[in-house]
């Protein structure tokens, strides 16, 4: 079954749920991280034209730790089970080494983003409801239409932890539960909203 065929879809899309934050949702929104695990500064961005590459710097699209840790905010997409068109998206952020950082800094520059190109990423959050998720590989691909780059998750990793649960669902999709149930752990619970009716 497409999760999109579920009443819930539908109503969702259309009028919303109350959320336990206070607001109605409608649609899909993406739960974003503000930083990479242990910045340890404010997480207020700056300008992306104000990057930094010697000292701590965090901005909307880059963060720079002491001058050697280099990391990049990615789209990490969940695909709603069934359908190609629709997707739970995170905001999170990814380690590059630093020749991929430069390079992409500059095609963000120069308006010269590839589509699909790619570089070896390392994800430097940990999202809630998943194992823990902090270093898992995988690539960050470049979007020529300006937005922030797509992270997929590798299912073999280095370290052992393959076919890890985050790689699994965004290879096979996700139920619109599933989708609850995330923003549930992010202080977004909405489930109230349809199942006392």
């Amino acid at each position: 079954m497409s999760a999109i065929d579920d009443p819930r879809w539908a109503k969702f899309n259309d009028a919303g749920f109350a959320c336990s934050c206070g607001e109605t949702h409608v649609g899909l929104f993406p739960l974003q991280m503000l930083a990479p695990v242990g910045w340890p500064g404010s997480t207020t961005a700056e300008s992306d034209e104000a990057l930094r590459m010697e000292a701590d710097f965090l901005s909307y699209c880059y963060c720079v730790r002491e001058g050697k840790y280099f990391s990049v905010r990615v789209r990490l997409p969940l695909p709603l089970e069934g359908t190609r068109e629709w997707a739970f998206m995170f905001t999170a952020w990814v380690a590059l080494d630093r020749p991929d950082f430069e390079g992409y800094v500059a095609a963000r520059k120069a308006n010269t983003l590839t589509q699909n190109a790619r570089a070896p990423a390392r994800l430097v959050n940990r999202l809630s409801t998943y194992d823990d998720t902090f270093r898992l590989m995988g690539s960050a691909y470049q979007q020529n239409d300006g937005g922030l780059p797509y992270f997929l998750t590798d299912p073999q990793q280095p370290d052992g932890r393959n076919n890890h649960p985050l790689a699994i669902d965004q290879r096979r999709g996700i139920s619109l539960d599933r989708v609850f149930e995330i923003y549930a752990a992010q202080a977004h619970d909405m489930r109230p909203a349809f199942t006392s009716h």
